[in-house]
Order: C-alpha cells, then structure tokens, then sequence
C-alpha cells in the first residue's frame, strides 16, 4: 500500500487489536511508513460476545457448522493480526481515491463482489425484510436493490461487496439510518446464532439506505485477498503500471481505507442456530418505495477516474546524472509471473525514481504476451535479446558420455540440478557469454534480476552511481559456501590458471575471502551471483576473459557442474582489488532460501518489511564474516 499510493500522499493508519499491541509490532510497523501511525484498543464490549447471548444456543450453531465443513464456523474470536494480512496490491495508484469518493459523492467503494454462502445467513434476510417493514422511509429510492435480489426484494440473491477492500465515508456508518439497521441486526443474535458477516450487512445496507450511484467498483485498483483478485485489464492495467512524483493532496479523515488499516471484524466471530424464528413477510406493499429511480446509463465506473486526479509524470535522479547502465533479466517465457513479481518490486523500490532500461535475455524467442505483460510494468526502455546457440547450448567437444556419468552420479547423490543440462548451460552463458551479448554492448555497469526474487527495501540512492564514483568493480548482498560436490576440481584449474599467468593477479586483492591458506586450498566461499552489481569491463578485460577460457576448456561446467556464483566471485577476488568488491549493506533481499535483511538505522531508512530476526550475514553457512575480515 505504501508502494503503490500512500508514499506520495502520506495519509494516516489506525490499527486495531482487543490487546495492547506489542512494542516490536509497533516498531516494525512504523519502520515502513512516514505517515502517522495509531494503535488503538478495542472495547471489550465492542468486541467480546455479550452477555445476553444464550451461549448454549451459540455453540450448537457452531457445531453444526463445524460437521457441515463452514470456514470459521467453530471460531468464537480471532486474533486481529491474522486478520486482512497478506492482501495483495497489484497496480500503481497515482490519483487520490479519497479526494475522487469526496468531490463525486460517493458513499462506498470496492473491488470483489461475490455470493455469500447461504448456510452462514438462512434468517438474515427476513431480519432485514422486518427491519424495512417498519422502516421504510429509511430506504433511498434511488437504491441498489437489483443488485442484492432478483424479485424486488422477497429473496436475497446472496451478492455482496468483499469488505477486506472497502474505501467509504465514515459518514455513512455514523449516521442515525446505519446505526439503527445494525442495531436491529443485533439484537436478534444473528451474529452468534447465524454467522453473519460484515460483508453481506456492509453491502446490503449501503444498496438500500446510500443511492446507487454512490456506491463505486475501483476497477483499476488491482487487488487480491486469498482465493479472489481483481485484476485490471485493458487501459487501466496499462495506467496502473507506472507511478510518477507530485504534491500530495489531503481530505477529511472521516474517510477511510479499511484495507489500509488492521480492522477487527465481526464476521468472525460466528455462531449458528437452527430455530426457525423468521417470519414469512412479503416486501410487495413497498417495492414501489424501493424501487430503483434512475435512468440505466450503465455502471458509473465504465466512465474511469478523470485524468486531473491522477499525479504528473516527474521522473528525476537526485544527483542530476545517472550511470551508463542497465537491468539483466535472464528469462524463459514460463517465467512470466516471477519476473513480473521481481521486475514490480524493483520498480517500487528503485527504479520509478531513476528510470534504468532494461535487457532480457532468451535462448527461445520471447512470446508477445511476456512482451507485452513486462512493458507494462515500467515506462522505462526494454531490450529483448536473444542468445546466440553457440553461448547457451553445450559445445559440441564436449565427451557426451563422461558429461552423461557425471550427471547420473549427482543424481545419486541428490545434488542439486545435479542432473539438469539447461542449468549447467546456464551457468556457463552466465559465467562466459552474457557480457557479450550485442544489447550489453553499449553499457558500462548492469544489475542482474532473478525472477521470484524479493526486495525489501526502498533504495533512495543510485547504486549504479555508487560503483561508477568509487571505483567499484562488483556488488552482491549474499555470500556463502559452495556445493564441495558440484566443483571437485575447480580450484584445482584456478591455481593452475594464475600459477601461469600470476600478472593478472590484482594488488590488495581479495584471495583471502576464497582461501584461509593462502590459496592453497579452496573455502568454497563465493558471492551468491543471482544478486550482482558489476562493471562489465571487469567480465570484459583481458583477465577474465583469459581465466573464463581457460576454465571452459576444461569442461568443468558440464563435467562437473561448476557454478557461475564461483566463477564470478573468484574472478573478482582475483582480478579486482578487495575494495572494489561492494557489499550493499542497505539492500533488503531474498532469493530461496536465503536473504539479507538490512539492521539497525539501515533498515528504518529503507523502509524494510523483512524481519531484522531473519538475517543470513552471520550465520554458520554465511561468508560476510570473511568478507568483513579483509578490511580489519
């Protein structure tokens, strides 16, 4: 939410809990937002069941719900933090929802609509057939009643706006009309007995006591909750990708995003009854009161939220000047969804500020649709490059058998890929080609992207800049030890290489990040290379280039299944002095099963939502100790 609007506009959160929330939830909280954050008490009589229910009643009804398989049949309380957690939201938001639901009018807004199942509300429709019985001037006559019931009004139809999602007008909930209904709802125990929810009584009262009109479909909000998204096509996917830099605009704060805050609901807390209490009352004597009075123009939300709402394009570096540089994306056309994921959050997180191009790189041509569905990610430039035969696919000098028994032997000994050809040819396209590819050739520094990777935290800075100013020659985030099974002999091949050619060897390098014995032997420590930031002239000197050959002639990457995570890392270390190696230390990241979760200041300044207790730097299988060791 603070990603794709509440940055640029900066309005306050309310969060709810029966209990005191705890200092870290606090903490942790605030860590990634600027804007005010309030924590409240819930009553106990606004959230407890109360005393007045027969709770002998109650729990038959949730038995029975039980043994007919009902989702939260059996829970009496929830605990508020598992409440609304983990909603997605897909798109970018640069217009203002609530300065549009003030100035057009509108009471209530959604995203999903869906049917409620009948089993968790058989009375509640007669309840709300009674209350309008005695209360009908209370009813709008420009009402939304089509759209809870198909004969006017004597049956319920079940439909319901999701209300996880629900922008409204406080307003509206406040008022004598609202209060009342909910009121009468209450007293019949409905909410005990039955299992009504908040959904189906949020949706019906707003489509009988609000115009309808007034109640509005977000279409080009994107937004999932558990099994149901709604995912913007057409024109508004297209406007919702990117997000630009303006002044914020402020409204009354009696509007609110329940799906911004951690809102305690009672739809959970459930109870059933098999009483046959409701009464059999026709609505004919007032359908003429309710019935809809407006002309059918169609659904308001078809005319879309006019263009002066929305911010203004400003994308702009703080320093004035950007580096010579560019995204990698190495990616198969299946990989849509992840490198969507990957691509969104280095959006949000970097790159809507400073406007990087991108590269993606295929052995097979890219389909139009992964084509189309990553422009429309960003507004910056995207390159689709495909991979030349002879840098991907195995070489033909390769002995097809030893290559053959060298798999089959991984596979016994459960290593991982230990099997795969496609990985081993990644790997060595990695290792040896990608920096050759005729779209890289024209950039100085890249910044390779993984698909299904994560990254926690707002990078305010220019990296590339970083490495361009100090001189830096390669950058990373993770470093741990390597599979001792998949490079048997690799190292073997690297004091053999630099025995011949010791000129290459940097000055200050950073030997004793691989080696503990002065390069005798190999720590299998290295650089975990889905994360880089490098200089290509380093992959492109006279160094690597020598070294990469030389290990390629030893067909160690399919003899064995050499890794281009080494193979980069004790390239750098060699051939590059150990100040030149960079650990972004500020950059929050996960790639399977393993992340870097910024400490301390770093991680309030970035604004990180990895848990600080999640940390790899020092752990057993971790090598930063040793990185860190070359500068004491």
């Amino acid at each position: 939410m603070e990603d794709r609007f509440n940055r640029r506009y900066g309005y306050p959160w309310v969060l709810l809990n029966e209990e005191p929330f705890t200092d870290e939830f606090k903490r942790r909280v605030q860590v990634v937002t600027n804007a005010p954050v309030h924590f409240g008490q819930i009553p106990h009589d606004h959230w407890y069941q109360p005393d007045w229910i027969d709770e002998e009643r109650a729990t038959e009804g949730r038995t029975r719900m039980m043994n007919q398989g009902i989702i939260y049949a059996g829970i009496a309380s929830v605990f508020p933090h598992i409440v609304e957690p983990d909603v997605k939201f897909f798109c970018d938001l640069d217009y203002d929802p609530f300065k549009f639901m003030e100035e057009n009018d509108k009471i209530y807004g959604f995203t999903i609509s869906l049917v409620e199942w009948v089993q968790t509300i058989p009375t509640l429709w007669q309840t709300v057939k009674d209350f309008i019985v005695s209360n009908s001037q209370l009813v709008h006559p420009q009402n939304a009643m089509g759209f809870l019931s198909d004969d006017e009004g004597d049956s319920y139809n079940l439909c319901h706006y999701w209300s996880n999602f629900e922008i409204a007008d406080m307003d509206f909930w406040r008022g004598e009309t609202y209060q009342k209904f909910f009121d009468f709802l209450e007293s019949t125990g409905g909410f005990y007995y039955e299992r009504w929810g908040d959904a189906p009584i949020h949706s019906i009262a707003v489509s009988l006591f609000a115009r309808k009109d007034q109640v509005h479909f977000f279409r080009d909000i994107g937004y999932r909750h558990d099994f149901f998204q709604h995912c913007p096509s057409g024109d508004e996917w297209r406007e919702g990708s990117s997000i630009n830099f303006a002044g914020k605009m402020m409204t009354p704060t009696r509007y609110i995003v329940l799906a911004l805050a951690v809102i305690i609901s009672l739809h959970y807390i459930v109870s059933f009854s098999n009483e046959n209490y409701g009464r059999a009352t026709s609505l004919s004597n007032i359908k003429d009161t309710i019935g809809s009075k407006l002309s059918n123009t169609g659904p308001p939300y078809k005319n879309g939220v006019p263009d002066d709402y929305y911010l203004k394009d400003q994308h702009t570096s703080p320093q004035g000047r950007k580096a010579n540089a560019t995204f990698v994306i190495l990616a198969r056309n299946g990989d849509l969804n992840g490198v969507i994921s990957s691509m969104k959050q280095m959006e949000d997180r970097f790159n809507k500020k400073f406007n990087y191009p991108y590269v993606f790189l295929n052995e097979q041509p890219f389909d139009d649709k992964f084509k189309k569905r990553v422009s429309e990610i960003t507004d910056s430039k995207i390159e689709f490059g495909l991979i030349p035969k002879e840098h991907w696919y195995q070489p033909d000098w390769i002995d097809e058998k030893r290559a053959t028994a060298a798999r089959e032997k991984m596979v016994k000994d459960n290593v991982i890929y230990g099997g795969s050809v496609p990985y081993r040819n990644m790997c060595r396209f990695n290792s040896g080609f990608f920096f050759r590819h005729e779209l890289l050739q024209n950039y100085q520094y890249y910044w390779r992207v993984e698909p299904d990777v994560k990254f926690f935290c707002d990078i305010d800075y220019d990296p590339f800049l970083i490495m361009q100013d100090q001189n830096k020659m390669y950058g990373f985030t993770l470093s741990l030890y390597e599979y001792e099974a998949t490079i048997p002999t690799l190292w073997n091949a690297v004091r053999e290489f630099t025995k011949a050619n010791p000129e290459y060897l940097a000055p200050d390098n950073a030997m004793a990040f691989l080696s503990d014995d002065g390069g005798e032997t190999y720590n299998r420590c290295h650089f975990w290379s889905n994360f880089e930031i490098g200089n290509l002239d380093l992959w492109r000197g006279e160094a690597y280039t020598k070294f990469f050959n030389f290990l390629d002639e030893k067909g160690g990457f399919y003899y064995e299944r050499w890794g281009d995570a080494p193979v980069h890392s004790i390239g750098a270390a060699l051939f590059a002095r150990k100040d030149q190696i960079h650990f972004f230390n500020d950059i929050g990241y996960r790639h399977e099963p393993f992340q870097h979760c910024p400490q301390g200041a770093a991680h309030k300044k970035g604004k990180c939502w990895c848990d600080e207790s999640q940390n790899f730097d020092y752990e057993w299988y971790s090598c930063l100790n040793r990185y860190d060791k070359l500068f004491n």
